[in-house]
């Protein structure tokens, strides 16, 4: 019987996390600084509070005495040196599940830089790299698409969004029916929920993990439509099709439009926290809702400890704290 691999729940235990420190200042044309300090603050509340291993990559010594005198004397934070292009390894670096014999396997699939738009040196190589470094087992899928599209309840069930999956600017011609071929063939899954769209302006076509994300096994956090705030139809929609799939709904507010210091809208979004071992670390905003969304998002994690971070910076970049991470499932 062929072997398939299963992708955990965010919740389940992490023996670490994987980051990279962002350097490239053609990516980073208005802040560079900024981004790589909300890095660092990430790393802080995701190896302290959060109770995690943080590896983080640096392209040279030069790049990780930046990120050490940012950081600062911090527990469980190991620096990696290797050639990466952006901070982006949710999407650049393969989704790390559990093999039949418990140790670990690797989904990866082909990247073309979001659909050819943000192509940056040596992104291509990060899957296979990583892959060595953890000697996990490659479960290669033969469609071109990132780790932010995808989020699963650890059980077999997958959300994700046809504006990003089926987009032909990565799977030309791809029906729903062969990409739910092409992934069950390779991970367990039982059902995939497809939505039809991510938040307008967002740089990824539509990645789920800006919309929807399990809190349990049949409860998805996703925000409330706002008359006031954007994509407020979207979010509706998006509800909707989430009860009919017969999950639970928990809403957090949706922020208000925010834009980037050259005028353009950002894909703002409260869903895009990282679940680490003891906390759940969400992105703020400095508006009004900001509280309401860190109280909503505390009553669905009981016993971890919900901290809210400035994520402005990093949004200008193109997406927040998930967009930046990827967890390292233990194996004990």
């Amino acid at each position: 019987m062929k072997e398939r691999l299963r992708l955990p729940a965010e919740w389940e235990p992490h023996s670490a996390c994987w980051l990279a420190f962002p350097y490239l200042q053609d990516e980073w044309p208005f802040n560079l600084g900024a981004a790589q300090a909300s890095i660092a603050a990430l790393c802080r509340a995701i190896a302290d509070r959060g109770d995690e291993t943080v590896r983080l990559l640096v392209t040279n010594g030069e790049i990780e005495a930046r990120a050490r005198s940012l950081i600062g004397d911090v527990r469980n934070v190991r620096y990696v040196t290797t050639d990466y292009g952006d901070c982006w390894l949710r999407d650049t670096a393969p989704l790390i599940g559990h093999r039949d014999n418990g140790e670990l396997g690797a989904l990866c699939f082909e990247f073309n830089g979001w659909g050819g738009k943000y192509e940056m040196p040596f992104d291509g190589r990060v899957s296979g790299w990583l892959t060595e470094r953890l000697r996990a087992r490659r479960f290669e899928c033969p469609v071109v698409l990132e780790g932010g599209a995808l989020d699963t309840n650890g059980q077999g069930t997958f959300l994700t969004t046809v504006s990003c999956a089926l987009n032909p600017n990565r799977n030309p011609g791809l029906t729903r029916g062969a990409f739910e071929n092409a992934l069950a063939d390779r991970v367990f899954m039982e059902r995939l929920i497809w939505l039809d769209e991510g938040l307008e302006h967002d740089h990824t076509d539509g990645h789920i993990d800006m919309i929807a994300r399990f809190a349990a096994l049949d409860t998805v956090i996703c925000m409330k439509s706002n008359p006031s705030a954007p994509n407020a139809e979207l979010l509706h929609s998006i509800e909707q099709k989430l009860r009919a799939a017969g999950l639970k709904v928990l809403g957090v507010p949706a922020p208000p439009a925010l834009r980037a210091p050259n005028g353009a809208p950002l894909p703002v979004s409260y869903c895009n926290f990282y679940i680490a071992n003891s906390a759940v670390i969400v992105p703020t905003y400095g508006v009004a809702e900001d509280d309401a969304a860190l109280g909503a998002i505390a009553d669905a994690f009981p016993g971890r400890e919900v901290v809210g971070l400035p994520a402005t910076d990093l949004l200008w970049g193109g997406g927040a704290f998930h967009c930046v991470t990827q967890a390292q499932p233990s194996t004990s």
